[in-house]
């Protein structure tokens, strides 16, 4: 599909409804998730492109804000995947149910199946509904239920029993970013570098074992954006999607942003709220916050937090100095301290959210 129709269309959209919210329906998109669908019934006014045939041109995406996917197959077009998006995203908007408790107990919420539903007969083909639904003691239908929920998805969908069992529910929301402007070079001027495949895998891998919601590569570089995303869909729904299901998951947890600033309003969107912005650096010698503080943090407040990782030789003063809490730099036993952001990103979750088990020695 022609560029310049689409985008004439945005335009014109976009005088009656300046700040509405435009998503592209696409196989390279973010998959859509019960997340992305509670982030989306708050924005007031959503804007989907359909593509058709072979999709559409390549400077559409310029003009849009974000990209999703239904799901890992092929459609005509995008009109279908629309309909999806908007039946999920309507029925969370307070009155389009006509009880607000139905959308919460449904499943995907809290990463969860909802429990079996069970009709009459009582008995059909010698299959009997669970006597304890038919008790009248609603405190045990309500456990039964919590019960039979979880084991469902335990039994049907470990991906997603694994991702909610990850992070405890009383945890804050946990995202990161790796940013690529601006930062450092070692000469101390700022500079853009380049998006690393071994960057992208690792710590995707890393934020997937510690039940991190969101990774998101920060470059302003249009081309290494359209890199990734090639990077991510041959893992996504390409061979490397068959050739390794667990490098998928990890993978399926990662954003491309331009900015700072754009990955911050995403955040926002995703969680419903603003995070608190955390930075860390081999430089920081002056933390405001040790990581058994930030472990207490976490566990106390409700709001996201997004921790940012630096490329080059590290995050420059001006993001430092957005931060509402610095960490403490990751140290060795001497003067050497050039850890590979990977690698760091890898301690630093552990510290904050790795279980804390005590290590019993080994007695002969």
């Amino acid at each position: 599909m022609k560029v310049e129709p689409i985008v004439d269309a945005l335009e014109a959209i976009a005088t009656v409804a300046p700040e509405a919210h435009r998503v592209l329906l696409s196989p390279r998109g973010r998959a859509l998730d019960h997340r992305k669908v509670m982030a989306l019934s708050a924005v007031e006014n959503l804007v989907l492109v359909c593509g058709r045939y072979e999709g559409v041109d390549e400077r559409v995406r310029d003009f849009v804000d974000e990209e999703l996917s239904i799901g890992d197959y092929v459609l005509s077009g995008g009109e279908p995947a629309a309909l999806v998006v908007i039946d999920a995203v309507v029925r969370q908007i307070p009155g389009a149910l006509g009880n607000l408790a139905s959308a919460a107990s449904e499943s995907f919420v809290d990463d969860q199946l909802e429990y079996p539903q069970y009709t009459r007969p009582e008995i059909f083909r010698d299959r009997a509904v669970p006597p304890v639904l038919l008790s009248g003691d609603h405190a045990a239908v309500e456990a039964w239920r919590t019960a039979a929920a979880r084991e469902l998805t335990a039994r049907t969908r470990p991906d997603l029993a694994a991702r909610g069992t990850a992070r405890s529910d009383d945890m804050a929301p946990l995202y990161l970013a790796l940013l690529h402007f601006p930062v450092y070079d070692k000469n101390r001027q700022v500079v853009t570098t380049a998006v690393t495949h071994m960057d992208i895998h690792d710590i995707a891998r890393s934020a997937c074992t510690f039940g991190v919601r969101r990774f998101y590569v920060v470059t302003p570089v249009h081309a290494l954006r359209e890199l990734s995303a090639r990077i991510l869909e041959h893992w996504g729904s390409g061979w490397g999607a068959s050739y390794n299901a667990t490098r998928k998951d990890a993978l399926a947890l990662v954003g491309l942003t331009e900015d700072l600033d754009h990955t911050i309003v995403d955040v926002e969107r995703d969680a419903g709220v603003a995070p608190m912005l955390l930075v860390t650096s081999a430089r920081t010698h002056r933390p405001t916050i040790t990581y058994a503080g930030l472990r207490r943090l976490i566990a106390e407040t409700e709001r996201p937090l997004l921790i940012v990782f630096g490329t080059g030789w590290g995050l420059t003063e001006e993001i430092i100095d957005r931060a509402d809490h610095q960490l403490p730099a990751v140290l060795g036993t001497g003067d050497y301290n050039h850890l590979s952001v990977r690698s760091a990103a890898a301690i630093i979750l552990d510290r904050m959210c790795g279980r804390q088990e005590d290590i019993q020695e080994a007695h002969p």
